[in-house]
């Protein structure tokens, strides 16, 4: 890419093209219909003390909803919210119903507002239900009254609009009064001031029946200015939102939105709108970020610190050693202010003297952040000579690349109907695959056909076509921002300028969205939901596929906030053995569209989360729960489905251990083959042979104890269908996010067929459970909600095999006295079962329950029961070839059944008790003998009542 001068590093776009005179005429005020709030003034009080026209409650434990005389920025009542845990929640809500359903509506929302001690997140009003959610009104710290306002858009279809005045993730008191809903008839801009000092500005031109091409957004301290080039501040094409990331503490500024048509001239000027930012913006940075970028020899570094870092900075310059933070022969460049915690430097020629490696290291020697230096030009992003040459090789011979590329080439050539997703997504992975066959190909018609794709995303996204449904825009329009990033930076070198260009529109709106979009499961302080890797990870993907280019600066202002969320997803979500609570179908999900942004972040030099990115174990995660069999088996926890492709696996590759990567590689070899997609072609291993995972390191044989999580996965062999895999959950943490029952669960894959499952998101089928019921609760019975107490008490892993035992106590999670498991995994061949698992669990409380102790295979399963074998109870499945036997020691007072298609033994009273040992294999099940709590089978004797004792021999 050949520019004449530096790209701007402010992240203001300021268009240089001259404004028309007509900007200078008369604006005509928006015009709004009747209030349409219920009680927004917070007068009226119900004799119960209810608050009169606000039906809806969320409240939860601390939290809690009132109306205090005198406490109104007049005098007059207002709503007090109150909470005194961060993980509670107040709120109360009423719905606004659409005027008119089949096209877009704009709305405006007003308050006054006042924090009392409102520490951590804060307060505000959730605009939700209308396809996009809006955060209004943000709040946080100690504040005097203030004004909120933004202006919202009803996409077709909708019902209503819900609005939420909520205090979540945070603990004091939040002060509402006047809330005010009205109809825009006009043309109007919201202007809606966050704590950051971000301001999130909303149009809509409702008076405007001419197509418009373009917004530009004009801001100035002078509440009766005329739009001019001094004024504007940034245009988007054919937008509705778009932030200003520029403005400065303690200022009064008026917003104006001026509609172009295409040839540049004037259609409408909004009414103005002005609003105050906070004396001091909240920082919430916790990642130090550092870019650096080359452009015409010259070095452009960035660095954003954590907030709240203190003390001059020094600038370290050298060889790549240095980006990986080693220091020794590296030179000084200088030394930085320490008052602020964002700054920069430009190196000229003379001053980088080739540097290639930057570190900025703070007080004390300690290094803060690290950059290589990445160059603007096209491909960026996991494409580069090295691979394309490897790739371009290996497709010539028969295997798993050639295989790979074949179905890349099959599937660009069925167009569209080969991509079955959403309108937006599908057109942008079809502009994806084609950009990459570009690249290795460098057919031109491989660009045309990603150009013509990427446009055709751009015209059917959701978002602007209102057609995203409530609540999910945000994600749809994410889920196509990061192919859309890859086909940009791949197919670049392929397009005219024209195309780029009109390429970059495309990319202006979707970040325009982006970076106002809401939702509290990535907006809120905890990170870990898969919300955050999507939306988060997608815009990072296309700021770093774009800046630079166009309309688009360095993008130092927006790319290190993205970076840490991206770092703090990775830091909490996940356990050091890649544990998500969300289970596979979300880690597949959520990474599968991050995580190219945290990868693109290192490709493009930048260090802050290349640590972070490796740090989780999720080959052996994977490794132990995706099993060889051609219906794609799998351990599931959280909301897992029985079944599903092998997540990531072309990005895992990116982060696996170099000691596992030949394991993995045979792993994916069987399970994913050919169907890696792009990341499987660009990050295969090329010269690396597989190994035999049972012929490979420790890591990948021996059980995964996880008691961050409370996940123990264990796997028997990795050779084909009769592998077995199980797992144990205990749920020891939950978070924002989808979070499913996993106290005491078992999952049990084997011999081709699933023998214990979960019900993913059908918690209400209470059958698919494979876990202890109590009173038909899968856990707590004062409400049907995930808590996350769970503790293990001991977990270890057996030698010479993968299985092992655990200890857990899951009594808070079931609200009883005592729930106590003990568990032995034993993956040995044993009295010719492949397998055996001994359970022993105990239930006691203060009042009676019944107690349902079961397991839910897979349909098709015939199940038997009620032979007694040596004083216990049997139970049969068998599907195919495969069996799995259990044995009920001590079965007196139990009750066996089958409902549903679930087995269950049933006990009832104040404590229950239960022993259970389970064999799988195939062919004719084995028998076994007991004594006592003692059940032997084969040479092996498994102690129920000392389980903990058990020690297997050697696999």
């Amino acid at each position: 890419m050949s520019r004449s001068t530096l790209p701007r590093l402010t992240r203001i776009a300021v268009v240089g093209a001259s404004l028309a005179s007509t900007l200078a005429v008369a604006v005509p005020a928006p015009s709004y219909a009747a209030e349409l709030i219920t009680n927004g003034d917070f007068e009226q009080v119900a004799a119960d003390g209810s608050i009169v026209g606000w039906p809806q409650s969320e409240n939860r434990a601390s939290g809690h909803a009132t109306i205090v005389d005198g406490a109104g920025p007049d005098g007059s009542r207002a709503l007090a919210l109150d909470l005194g845990d961060p993980g509670d929640k107040a709120a109360v809500g009423q719905d606004i119903p659409i005027v008119d359903s089949t096209t877009f509506q704009a709305y405006r929302i007003t308050f006054d507002e006042r924090a009392v001690g409102l520490s951590g997140y804060g307060g505000d009003l959730w605009a939700r239900n209308f396809g996009h959610d809006a955060i209004v009104g943000r709040i946080t710290g100690d504040t005097g009254w203030r004004k909120a306002n933004a202006v919202v858009l009803a996409r077709p279809g909708a019902k209503a609009v819900n609005l939420l005045l909520a205090l979540e993730q945070t603990t004091g008191r939040m002060l509402i009064d006047n809330v005010k809903v009205e109809h825009i008839e006009g043309n109007a801009v919201g202007a809606n001031v966050q704590p950051t000092g971000a301001v999130q500005l909303t149009w809509h031109f409702a008076a405007v029946k001419d197509t418009t091409a373009s917004y530009q957004v004009h801001r100035s301290t002078h509440a009766g200015f005329t739009p001019s080039e001094k004024t504007l501040i940034r245009e988007v094409p054919d937008a509705w939102t778009a932030e200003d990331g520029s403005a400065r503490p303690g200022q009064r500024y008026t917003y104006k939105v001026v509609a172009l048509a295409a040839d540049g001239t004037k259609v409408a000027t909004t009414e103005p709108e002005t609003v105050t930012t906070p004396w001091g913006f909240l920082d919430e940075q916790q990642t130090n970020v550092l870019t650096a970028t080359e452009d015409g020899g010259r070095a452009r570094l960035a660095w954003r610190f954590k907030a709240g870092t203190k003390g001059p900075v020094t600038l370290y310059a050298g060889g790549p050693e240095v980006a990986d933070g080693t220091l020794h022969r590296a030179r000084k460049v200088g030394t930085y202010g320490g008052h602020h915690t964002t700054g920069g430097a430009t190196l000229r020629n003379g001053e980088r003297r080739g540097a290639t490696g930057f570190a900025v290291v703070g007080p004390g020697g300690k290094v803060l952040a690290t950059a290589g230096l990445a160059s603007l030009q096209h491909p960026r992003m996991g494409v580069t000579d090295d691979r394309l040459a490897a790739i371009r090789a290996a497709i010539q011979q028969d295997g798993t690349p050639k295989s790979t590329y074949s179905s890349i080439v099959n599937r660009v050539a069925k167009g569209l109907p080969g991509y079955n997703y959403r309108p937006g997504e599908a057109q942008a992975s079809w502009a994806q695959d084609a950009a990459l066959l570009y690249q290795v190909s460098q057919d031109p018609a491989y660009a045309q056909t990603a150009y013509d794709a990427l446009i055709e995303s751009g015209r059917t996204m959701p978002f602007v076509n209102g057609t995203a449904y409530s609540g999910a825009a945000a994600l749809e329009t994410a889920n196509a921002a990061g192919p859309l990033a890859t086909a940009y930076d791949w197919a670049y070198p392929g397009w005219t300028p024209e195309q780029r260009a009109e390429a970059q529109k495309v990319l202006q709106r979707v970040a325009a969205y982006l970076e106002v979009s809401y939702h509290p499961n990535f907006d809120l302080p905890t990170k870990q939901s898969n919300w955050t890797a999507v939306v988060r990870g997608a815009e990072l993907s296309l700021r770093l596929a774009v800046r630079g280019d166009g309309p688009f600066d360095l993008q130092e202002y927006r790319i290190p906030q993205l970076i840490d969320a991206l770092g703090r997803h990775l830091d909490t979500a996940y356990s050091d053995a890649g544990w998500d609570q969300e289970g596979m179908d979300y880690f597949s999900y959520g990474l599968g569209v991050g995580a190219p942004g945290v990868v693109g972040s290192i490709d493009a030099g930048i260090g802050a989360l290349k640590a972070k990115w490796q740090r989780p174990g999720f080959a052996g995660l994977v490794m132990h729960s995706a099993s060889a069999q051609s219906d794609n088996a799998r351990l599931q926890w959280g909301v897992s489905t029985v079944t599903g492709a092998v997540p990531i696996p072309g990005l895992i590759f990116t982060q696996v251990p170099a000691e596992q990567r030949a394991a993995w590689l045979w792993q994916y070899e069987k399970t994913v083959g050919g169907g890696g997609g792009v990341y499987g072609l660009l990050n295969y291993p090329y010269g690396v042979t597989p190994q035999d995972p049972d012929e490979g390191p420790a890591s990948v044989r021996e059980a995964i104890l996880d008691d961050h999580g409370g996940s123990y996965l264990f796997r028997s062999r990795y050779q084909d269908k009769d592998d077995v895999l199980v797992g144990a959950q205990n749920r020891n943490d939950n978070h924002i996010g989808w979070g499913g029952f996993d106290t005491f669960a078992l999952s049990l894959v084997g011999q081709d067929v699933t023998w214990a499952r979960q019900p993913a998101k059908d918690y209400a089928k209470r059958e698919l459970f494979s876990k202890p019921l109590i009173d038909g609760f899968p856990e707590k019975r004062s409400t049907d909600s995930v808590a996350g107490r769970g503790k293990t008490l001991e977990s270890r892993a057996y030698a010479g095999q993968g299985g092992g035992y655990v200890s857990l106590d899951g009594s808070l999670n079931y609200e009883l006295a005592k729930a106590h498991r003990d568990l032995a995994v034993d993956l040995r061949p044993v009295g010719g079962a492949d397998s055996v698992i001994a359970v022993h669990d105990e239930f006691a409380d203060f009042s009676s329950h019944r107690y349902d102790w079961q397991l839910a295979p897979e349909a098709g399963t015939t199940i038997t029961f009620g032979e007694t074998e040596s004083g216990a109870k049997t139970f049969l499945f068998r599907k195919g070839e495969g069996y799995l036997k259990g044995w009920i020691i001590a079965p007196e007072g139990a009750e066996l059944s089958v409902d549903k298609g679930a087995f269950k033994v049933t006990r009832s009273g104040t404590d229950a008790d239960f022993k259970v040992v389970l064999a799988v294999g195939k062919g004719i099940p084995p028998t076994a003998t007991t004594s006592g709590d003692a059940l032997t089978l084969g040479g092996a004797t498994y102690d129920l009542g000392n389980l903990k004792g058990f020690s297997p021999a050697g696999g």
